[in-house]
């Protein structure tokens, strides 16, 4: 299973190794267009529109997944425990639960400035903060589309939280997951930005 699986593409991937796999989602526009891939691929996929904090499956697995920050898009510890225990619940006994969160250094390096991206068709500006106090991260999304000789405007805003590696860990054992692995690492090829993520892996006891 993977949670916050967006458009399906490590679900699909997943699939293409004979795995039988489970794509959960809370956005109908990420599902759509999930199944719209899967309908162009001879893949056997399950897409569903879920919130992970009211996570229901037709049977339990033996691994959930949930990457690219997908749990700090979570603003509270209670939506992620109670996400953990959801997740948990759809977890064979002895089964696993890989993934990512955003680290403090992360949010402090890439939420605290603007930055503008020109290409050919559009120009995409992220207007970046971070309230470190209330450890909250907002992103307010602009993307300018050259379409029919005109530009079209699109605004959406994203906010993150960040949680400590003791809040995660703390809210695992709560949930009865065992952590197995937790180590901080870097996902650019750019040395120098430092290890911005934070890697989980846990055994549901």
């Amino acid at each position: 299973m993977d949670v916050a699986c967006g458009t399906g593409t490590l679900a699909l991937m997943m699939a293409r190794r004979h795995w039988e796999v489970i794509g959960v989602d809370v956005s109908g526009g990420m599902i759509a267009q999930a199944s719209e891939k899967l309908a162009r691929s001879p893949l056997a996929v399950t897409f569903l529109r879920q919130d992970m904090r009211e996570l229901s499956l037709p049977r339990p697995v033996h691994l959930a997944t949930s990457f690219f920050d997908s749990l700090n898009h979570l603003l509270t510890e209670a939506d992620l425990g109670r996400a953990f225990r959801r997740i948990r619940g759809s977890v064979l006994e002895g089964g696993w639960f890989i993934f990512d969160t955003s680290n403090e250094r992360c949010f402090t390096s890439l939420w605290t400035k603007s930055e503008t991206f020109h290409e050919r068709d559009f120009t995409l500006v992220l207007d970046n903060s971070y309230d470190r106090a209330a450890r909250s991260a907002q992103c307010n999304v602009t993307l300018n589309v050259n379409r029919d000789g005109g530009v079209v405007r699109l605004n959406e805003t994203v906010r993150e939280r960040f949680f400590s590696a003791e809040e995660v860990s703390g809210l695992l054992a709560a949930a009865a997951f065992a952590v197995r692995e937790c180590a901080d690492f870097n996902f650019t090829s750019n040395p120098a930005v430092g290890k911005l993520k934070t890697w989980w892996v846990a055994e549901a006891v």
